[in-house]
């Protein structure tokens, strides 16, 4: 080869060198502006330790289509349930401007658009039903309770998310703090309690012990079995037996003490008693103490009343598989909640519960998906419902119950490293007292003590003799010796072979709640709550209140009655009003005041971006194929070159 020809060879090669340098670079960039692209709306999260997402229920009830969907399963259809007065258009821009924090939203719907969502902001995404529902032959739905049944299936939903529907607003800065510390674990704000399941029976008097007649009724659970013939002599055999065994008085009666004053003042006495500590083992859980004092106050309430009046009913029937609301003035949604409580009685013992303030929840996937577990019947059952009905579950409701009534047991290790304070993996006289304290009613008595030495020497003499054979041999700690005692070594292995001992922690301290949570005793603090009716002048003063105290969740409902298209109609406007005045700022999620969306229906959006991924796949294809040419043609011209000049050479020399 000469000079000349590899003089050009090397300019081709340099040549192509900068084809691909500058390709490379071009890739580069094309990626880094695709990476902004995404990433230029995406809030901090440097502060809180995990995203939380927004997820809206929506539905636009004005619409021609959904109208006519809904006819067809409900000739009878109220028009002002489904109602929408651009609820969710406020709600997202006093979203942007309290919780800036909040990863991602997600409006699930029918398969509807608000015709002002820009659907190119990446922070937001419409979710179908058709996409959620595992069981697609139960929609269309109508219902919002079967809807919530499946907004935690949502693909890419945060493990913790924040639900709220359309008609709540922000009205001051929100933080996750608000809704879930790690200490405390999430926060509930609660209302008023579940509506009585019959006239002059609140849920307070099922299960007390006492047979409330009122209450002795199917819709009721019969009182909790209160009624049931035998629990009269079971009761007074029960009280009779706890107290006799536990007390050191063998002629102790509480048929003795008919007054509330005297009730407390036997109280006292049995709690101030030196007990043996084989029976505060067996009687000093919490469970068996509330027991007792309720088999108390029952006793007494019932020698109070005519035991003629006293009804006898058959035993309560646990399943509601059969359950059928009786007829009353109550709503579908009280009738669901009163169905909802009767349902965690069966689960959870009778107790009176309270129905969710009207805020957004912060929900976890992982315990939605437990719950739904435990209640997969009544699950599916709402989830098959086209519209409300009475036998729903109140997801809200059944949830945060769920939470506060799940339980654990803590192993005799986990409650034995809680005594040991100083991580010893003994017990020192310090932590015993500890023990011992919350062991036994105050104050302590010796004999309790010296019961306690005895149980463990006695626990430890059987541990040493299988040690030895071992050749272990166990010493005790200077700064854990036990002053005034030949107490031996207490340390957690001793503790959790003592069979006595292992009772007592596991009786005692091992029900665990399973989930941390904290009821916020100050909720007027952070929401309001406005029913709207076909009243003007109501509306009016109303929203004023909200203006002049606006609150972290707000909740304006709609019960206008279409009798009054007049008077709706202007509160129509005046609710847009009030709205314009707290947010009149355009926000992120929306379009510009002069744009609509092309697509009301998500099905048309979807088919729209998958013709335009498939034209942005052969176009971007085509350019790649096009690239490469480019940077090949340099090194075949060259290379054809080359082969020109040998050939012409070769035939030169011949």
């Amino acid at each position: 080869m000469n000079l000349q020809t590899r003089r050009i060879c090397l300019r081709g090669l340099r040549r192509r060198k900068c084809e691909i340098f500058f390709t490379a670079v071009i890739i580069l960039v094309t990626f880094l502006c695709w990476w902004l692209k995404v990433n230029r709306n995406e809030p901090s999260n440097n502060t809180y330790c995990m995203p939380i997402d927004v997820v809206y229920t929506w539905v636009n009830g004005s619409e021609e289509t959904f109208i006519k969907t809904i006819k067809q399963y409900d000739a009878g259809y109220d028009p002002a349930r489904y109602d929408d007065k651009n609820e969710l258009r406020y709600s997202l821009r006093s979203l942007e401007k309290y919780a800036p924090w909040v990863r991602r939203v997600y409006i699930v719907t029918n398969g509807q658009i608000p015709h002002w969502l820009d659907l190119s902001y990446d922070r937001v995404s419409v979710i179908s039903h058709e996409l959620l529902s595992p069981h697609p032959e139960t929609l269309p739905t109508f219902s919002s309770a079967a809807i919530e049944t499946f907004l935690h299936r949502i693909p890419g939903l945060s493990k913790r998310f924040l639900y709220m529907n359309d008609d709540i607003f922000l009205g001051a800065p929100l933080y996750p703090d608000d809704l879930y510390t790690k200490s405390e674990g999430v926060r509930i704000y609660q209302a008023w309690l579940v509506p009585d399941c019959a006239d002059d029976c609140p849920w307070t008097y099922i299960g007390d012990g006492a047979c409330d007649r009122h209450c002795n009724i199917k819709e009721c659970q019969f009182d909790g079995g209160d009624c049931n013939a035998n629990i009269k002599s079971k009761s007074v055999e029960n009280i009779n037996t706890k107290f006799n065994e536990s007390n050191h008085n063998k002629n102790f009666d509480i048929r003795a003490f008919p007054t509330k004053k005297s009730r407390r003042h036997a109280k006292t006495t049995y709690r101030n008693s030196s007990l043996p500590f084989k029976e505060l083992v067996k009687h000093k859980n919490l469970t068996t103490l509330n027991e007792l004092r309720r088999i108390v106050d029952s006793y007494n309430k019932r020698l109070k009343s005519n035991p003629k009046e006293v009804a006898i009913a058959t035993t309560t029937n646990r399943t509601l598989s059969n359950f059928k609301m009786f007829k009353s003035t109550k709503d579908i949604y009280s009738q669901s909640l009163i169905y909802t409580n009767m349902l965690l009685n069966q689960f959870y013992g009778f107790k009176a519960r309270h129905v969710l303030s009207h805020i957004g929840f912060l929900l976890d996937r992982d315990i939605i998906r437990e719950m739904q577990e435990k209640f997969s019947r009544e699950t599916f059952n709402t989830a098959s419902h086209r519209f409300r009905a009475a036998n729903d579950l109140q997801f809200a409701f059944v949830y945060y119950s769920y939470l506060m009534s799940e339980t654990r047991m803590a192993g005799v290790e986990e409650i034995f490293n809680e005594f040991d304070t100083d991580d010893s993996l003994t017990w020192s006289d310090r932590e015993v007292r500890t023990f011992l304290a919350r062991m036994y009613p105050l104050p302590l008595d010796w004999s309790a003590v010296r019961f306690f030495e005895e149980v463990i020497s006695n626990c430890s003499k059987d541990l040493k003799s299988n040690k030895r054979n071992n050749n272990i041999v166990y010493s005790t700690l200077v700064y854990e010796r036990y002053e005034d005692s030949n107490l031996p070594t207490i340390t957690r292995e001793l503790v959790s072979k003592c069979a006595l001992l292992t009772e007592a922690l596991l009786t005692n301290f091992g029900v665990r709640s399973k989930y941390k949570y904290n009821i916020n005793s100050k909720r007027a603090m952070h929401s309001n709550f406005m029913m709207l009716i076909s009243n003007v002048s109501n509306v009016v003063d109303n929203l004023d209140k909200i203006r002049q105290n606006p609150r972290k969740f707000n909740c304006i409902n709609d019960n206008l009655d279409p009798i009054f298209t007049e008077d709706n109609e202007l509160i129509r406007h005046l609710l847009e009003d009030f709205y314009l005045s707290f947010f009149p700022k355009r926000s992120k999620f929306e379009l510009e005041a002069q744009y609509r969306n092309r697509f009301s229906n998500l099905n048309d959006y979807q088919l729209w971006r998958r013709r335009k991924r498939a034209v942005l796949f052969v176009g971007y294809g085509f350019i790649s194929i096009l690239i490469r040419l480019v940077a090949v043609l340099p090194v075949i011209s060259v290379m054809m070159h080359f082969m020109t000049m040998e050939s012409s050479y070769t035939m030169s020399i011949e």
